[in-house]
């Protein structure tokens, strides 16, 4: 992760007054240890509520703090964390002898019931799907929800935020995936991208179920992943889900881990890369996981069959499942000449299958220890459709100027490559802090609206998003009586989703954001044009001392949208966004649903008048059929 140098944490906003009531967080930001490098310390998000009458004309669509009158003045909590106590753990560490083996249990179980072959699908009727994932990437029309099975669906009995197989409840798999599917496609989304699906290593592991990306065995799909209750083995179940998606219109992309677990390496070390000492490659941070040997030969530039091998067959079984594009883990682990052999080969059986690259645009860290330099341009032109890209490292950007910078310079950036390749609106990962960390539900809707409205991006959601997961587990770092690897500590990075326990299902106390993401995704198919296909055009904004909004305009075809943000998601700003071409008489009707603190803004001749709320997004749809030819700057995409 980049971390920009000279940051300075956001100092107490300006405007409390004498007596005003502020209610404070009452849980720390915690700055999260990232595994490549230790990140800087966020913004500390102060949620306020408090009664503002804007000078300029208001409009209001909803009251965010639901008085029931003007006289109300009660004060809500703009957050509800989850509890995040710490759980009591015993001074010693449980002797492996009284672990029970949850995984060798759960196969025991599962194989009773397992139909051998291939069983013929009833549930649902024969869908006709042709895959369009690569052509979703290249017009920015892809919306990606990403989610781990284990926990996607997970039903949590005695809310303890751990399933326990032995009290009858139930991790996330591929059946009970199928009954959130419609909940997805009302939040607009058209892709899932799926973190790996294959069996966690037990051996020096991270966690009581293993890191999803320690696979012990590429070829291998987990069988916590399959459904007791239904007769099909794991492989006809997960055919049944990616059939369900389809039928929705949601296509599949699944993870390809970049490392493997150390069982796998004990297992098959011609596939590890080993360093002149003899020993195996471990990835900085993490030591669960070896790297692999792209390379037999190095000097020569000749790879390493074996492990080619394992990944066409990897290749194969995905999509005999069904699946339509892979996110490829740490693209950058591999050569250029490993991805010039594997995407031609997936393409050779489906045209339209779909690679996305975890690359960005530089790290803080990079070159790491056994891990050479982020080039997402190498990885573009030898056949990704689309990349990360910087836009994780939002919360640091200090300026309205630094965030347009790094759009335009990408926009720009496009033209070095083929057409069509796009970035995804990568504002919040599965290896970032919760967003609710960041500014709360104003931040979630105010990154959703920028994402939604952003050239050549697509849209990307992590789970439990939808719903502002703070991923504060109260069972962090505790020592656990059960385990399913040879680790009995169950590790969480710090507000980063779980990938390394049976926890809960992803989730928590705002749907109101779930709300947020499926008006801006009904917003963006109505504006799909000007959003996909138009110019980009950073308005200039005066008089707003911090720099702190965000204004651009969208174009196309004589149709513009004026997108107006504030960062600062602890106080309002002020300024005058210039808006060539605007005239005084300009309704200025707010697209998205309101929420948060009331904004004020009004038109004036060439400009708006903004007084925008703490964390605020808004769009507008403004007259202006000539504003390219008064702009300074007009930025197109190289679609």
């Amino acid at each position: 992760m980049a971390v920009y140098q000279n940051y300075d944490p956001y100092n107490t906003p300006t405007w409390c007054q004498p007596g005003m009531q502020v209610q404070r967080p009452i849980y720390p930001v915690i700055p999260a240890v990232y595994p490549y490098a230790q990140q800087r310390p966020m913004p500390v998000y102060i949620p306020v509520n408090y009664r503002f009458v804007p000078v300029l004309r208001q409009q209001i669509l909803s009251r965010p703090d639901n008085r029931t009158s003007n006289n109300d003045k009660t004060i809500k909590p703009a957050l509800q964390p989850r509890n995040d106590g710490y759980i009591e753990t015993k001074s010693s560490t449980i002797l492996q002898a009284q672990q029970q083996s949850m995984l060798d249990k759960l196969i025991e179980i599962n194989s009773a019931n397992v139909v051998s072959g291939v069983q013929k699908t009833s549930k649902i009727d024969n869908v006709v799907w042709k895959n369009d994932l690569r052509g979703l990437f290249k017009k920015n029309n892809a919306v990606i929800y990403a989610m781990i099975p284990r926990t996607f669906n997970a039903k949590d009995k005695d809310g303890n935020e751990l399933i326990d197989l032995e009290k009858g409840e139930q991790t996330g798999n591929f059946i009970n995936a199928i009954e959130r599917l419609d909940e997805l496609k009302k939040y607009g989304i058209n892709t899932i991208h799926m973190l790996p699906i294959q069996t966690p290593g037990k051996k020096k592991a991270t966690g009581t179920a293993g890191s999803v990306y320690a696979p012990a065995d590429l070829l291998q799909i987990d069988p916590v992943l399959r459904d007791p209750n239904d007769p099909r083995d794991v492989k006809e179940q997960a055919k049944e889900f990616i059939r369900q998606a389809h039928k929705r219109g949601i296509s599949v992309m699944i993870d390809l881990p970049s490392c493997i677990s150390v069982d796998l390496y004990e297992k098959r070390p011609d596939l590890a890369a080993i360093d002149s000492k003899g020993f195996p490659k471990v990835p900085q941070g993490w030591e669960d996981i070896r790297m692999m040997e792209p390379w037999a030969d190095k000097d020569k530039r000749i790879l390493n069959k074996a492990l080619l091998d394992e990944h066409k067959k990897w290749i194969d079984l995905i999509q005999e499942l069904g699946v339509d594009g892979v996110r490829a883990d740490v693209g950058r682990a591999k050569p250029v000449e490993f991805w010039k052999e594997i995407i031609p080969y997936s393409r050779s059986k489906d045209p339209n299958f779909a690679w996305l690259a975890e690359s960005y645009v530089y790290e803080d860290a990079s070159p790491m220890m056994n891990m050479p330099h982020d080039r997402p341009n190498d990885l573009l032109n030898v056949g990704f459709d689309s990349f990360y890209g910087q836009y994780h490292i939002f919360p640091l950007m200090q300026t309205a100027h630094e965030f347009n910078g790094y759009v335009t310079d990408y926009l720009k950036s496009t033209y070095s490559f083929e057409p069509g390749k796009s970035l995804i609106g990568s504002f919040a990962t599965h290896d970032d802090n919760s967003p609710m960390s960041n500014g709360g539900v104003p931040y979630c809707n105010m990154t959703t609206g920028i994402q939604m409205t952003l050239p050549m991006v697509n849209p990307y959601f992590v789970t439990g998003f939808e719903s502002g997961d703070t991923y504060i587990y109260p069972y962090a770092e505790s020592i656990a009586k059960k385990t399913m690897t040879d680790s009995n500590v169950m590790h969480v990075n710090s507000q980063w989703v779980d990938i390394f326990n049976l926890s809960r299902k992803p989730g928590g106390k705002n749907p109101e954001i779930g709300d947020y993401i499926a008006a801006m995704s009904k917003v963006r198919e109505k504006y799909n044009d000007v959003i996909t296909k138009g110019s980009f055009i950073p308005l200039q904004v005066e008089n707003n001392k911090g720099d702190k909004i965000i204004a651009y305009a969208r174009h196309y075809q004589g149709k513009t949208l004026v997108a107006i943000a504030n960062k600062d998601v602890n106080s309002r700003q002020i300024g005058k966004v210039i808006v060539p071409g605007l005239g005084p008489l300009q309704d200025l009707k707010d697209i998205p649903p309101s929420y948060g603190i009331l904004s004020g803004y009004a038109a004036r001749q060439g400009a708006i008048e903004a007084n925008i709320g703490p964390g605020r997004f808004h769009l507008f749809e403004v007259n202006t059929p000539n504003i390219e030819k008064f702009s300074k700057e007009i930025y197109r995409q190289n679609l």
